[in-house]
């Protein structure tokens, strides 16, 4: 009954703003919530800030810890460190990374090739039972297989 009654106030309320609203607008032709009212803020103009960069190169140090991982810093890296540090010098105005060393090519050993084997044309004699033989030995090999998955599956 009290939910009902605070119902009917908040809808005449509702109501009664929306009527106040549109007389003002009639009386003055403007909306009383309108754009034209609320204050403007002026926003820096972000255009010409220039972010302070070093003048000349950096040096920054490159090493691994015990632990395997690799470390970048301006300092020097502690002394146990220093045998396996690299220094690297990097400059401001450029827009690239120095690149990977690529290591030495180590020359393959020779490695003695097999003989190659020897091709017969299919058409000749030698080359048919050659592809008779080859043909034999896969059907083996295919029903071996077929046998086996019969024994998997228990028939």
């Amino acid at each position: 009954m009290v939910w009902k009654l605070v119902l009917k106030v908040m809808v005449m309320v509702a109501v009664m703003v929306g009527v106040s609203n549109y007389v003002l607008y009639l009386m003055t032709g403007k909306s009383p919530f309108s754009k034209d009212d609320i204050p403007t803020i002026a926003t820096p103009n972000l255009q010409n800030i220039v972010p302070a960069l070093p003048a000349g190169k950096d040096t920054v140090y490159k090493w691994t810890d015990a632990d395997g991982a690799i470390h970048y810093s301006s300092e020097p890296p502690p002394e146990s460190h220093q045998a396996s540090a690299e220094k690297m010098e990097v400059d401001p105005n450029t827009n690239l990374i120095q690149g990977i060393k690529v290591p030495e090519p180590t020359p393959e050993k020779a490695v003695s090739a097999a003989p190659p084997p020897q091709l017969h044309s299919p058409h000749s004699i030698q080359g048919a039972q050659k592809l008779i033989e080859d043909a034999k030995n896969v059907q083996n090999l295919l029903d071996e297989r077929f046998k086996k998955q019969q024994a998997a599956m228990g028939d």
